[in-house]
């Protein structure tokens, strides 16, 4: 895998609004109840992943619904990018996948805490309760998900529209979802006895998302190359180093978040904007460095040892030289999400001065994604050097044969990276939101 260095044309959030005056929207966003939602903090220091594709004054007041990962707090540093200073709830849900991680599902010992069905399932229910109270509001909504939470978003985004809630400034945005066409849940399904295990342990083989389930509801699917929840790499004539490939991916790109990870795609090359031939998906695909060459990076990071992109890019040829990450294209996708490459005939993502939805202006590059295009064969690079992260230092004259770190597995399930939240005061309830069943509640913030 290697990062091109294309220039991204693109609307990945496709997030807009009319430009409605905040003070008059206020009164209109309903509340949430806290065993439902929380209130997120504001993000200060973070860098706008939304106005990155879209200006600032077409942006306006959006409203932001984050639904965390497995034993992630669901905001920073993964989603900051899409929070920032917006008004946002959090989804409270138990985010376990018992017997292996406790989550925030308030038992100790993760025997106990919910399997990963039934822990997606109640954010299913309380992201339908949200989408319900915010059926009708008078600006844009940004309902996001991470991991598991792009899962249970997603399916709650599907049984939405069979009811007809998603409001028309509804967008559902998925970050790393199991079920993207090229994800996890799709490539098990090729795999002898995977359906079997998968039941043990709690979780459904039910394949990539149909993307015709979600109807006319605007979804954005977001793919790191690499990781392999929603990227998963796969050679049958090669199944140890494709653990070893995958588990190294799972640990720094899909629970990282380092400045390689879905915590800064603005680091990262945007490679392919494609589109779901049924229903109203984009798939925003994004380039990384290959994960061995980025688990190395980890470790040096740790160790304290500055590493220039020269160096990154000599790891990251040569960890492609052993294991060639697969291509994440229209053809190399799930048969169930037919996808093409060019937007089809009335396909609308952005609204336009008048308030309508329009087609993207594809002479206005909004973002250029930073030159890491791979060395060719002749060039020297060395190994780890002291200089800045830019490459622009000098570096130290070292053997360019820098072969990728020996990795032992990781498991597929791990728990994302989580911070701490300042505690959160509830905010109040409208009478027509359900409270928690009793027993499922997640722990309070």
């Amino acid at each position: 895998m290697r990062l091109r260095g294309k220039v991204a044309i693109t609307t990945m959030a496709g997030i807009v609004a009319a430009g409605v005056p905040a003070q008059a929207l206020a009164a209109t966003m309903p509340s949430i109840d806290s065993g439902v939602a929380v209130d997120g903090p504001t993000i200060g220091d973070h860098h706008d992943v939304l106005g990155t594709w879209v200006p600032s004054d077409l942006l306006g007041d959006a409203f932001v619904v984050v639904t965390p990962g497995t034993d992630d707090d669901g905001v920073f540093p993964r989603n900051n990018g899409l929070v920032g200073d917006r008004q946002s709830k959090i989804v409270q849900y138990p985010q376990s996948f018992g017997p292996f991680i406790g989550g925030r599902s308030g038992h100790l010992v993760p025997f106990f805490a919910p399997r990963y069905d039934e822990s997606r399932d109640i954010a299913v229910d309380r992201n339908l309760q949200i989408m319900e109270a915010f059926q009708n509001a008078d600006r844009v909504v940004v309902f996001t998900g991470f991991s598991q939470g792009a899962e249970a978003l997603g399916n709650a985004a599907e049984i939405a529209a069979d009811r007809g809630l998603p409001g028309e400034n509804t967008l559902v945005l998925l970050m790393s979802d199991p079920r993207s066409p090229w994800g996890i849940k799709s490539g098990l399904q090729d795999l002898p006895f995977s359906a079997p295990v998968m039941a043990f342990l709690g979780a459904e083989s039910n394949g990539a998302r149909d993307p015709g389930r979600t109807g006319d509801t605007k979804v954005v699917q977001v793919v790191v190359k690499g990781d392999p929840v929603a990227g998963w790499q796969w050679d049958s004539v090669r199944p140890v180093s494709s653990l070893l490939v995958n588990g190294a991916g799972s640990l720094v790109i899909h629970a990282g978040t380092g400045k390689y990870s879905y915590a800064h795609l603005e680091n990262l090359d945007h490679e392919a904007t494609y589109y779901s031939k049924n229903g109203n998906t984009t798939y925003e695909v994004y380039d990384t460095y290959h994960p061995f060459a980025l688990l190395q990076y980890t470790i040096a990071d740790a160790m304290g040892i500055e590493v220039s992109d020269a160096t990154m890019r000599e790891w990251d040829r040569q960890a492609e030289r052993f294991y060639p990450t697969q291509d994440l294209t229209p053809e190399t996708a799930d048969p169930n999400a037919p996808m093409v490459r060019d937007i089809p005939q009335g396909r609308h993502r952005l609204l336009d001065d008048s308030g309508q939805w329009a087609a993207p202006d594809a002479g206005n590059a909004r973002h250029r994604a930073p030159a890491h295009a791979a060395p060719d064969d002749s060039v020297e690079v060395s190994t780890v050097v002291s200089g800045d992260d830019s490459g622009e230092g000098e570096t130290d004259a070292g053997s360019s044969d820098v072969a990728p770190v020996d990795t032992a597995p990781v498991d597929e399930a791990v728990p994302e990276d989580s911070a701490d939240v300042a505690d959160q005061a509830p905010v109040d309830a409208p009478a027509d939101v359900p409270q928690d069943d009793e027993g499922s509640a997640p722990v309070d913030q």
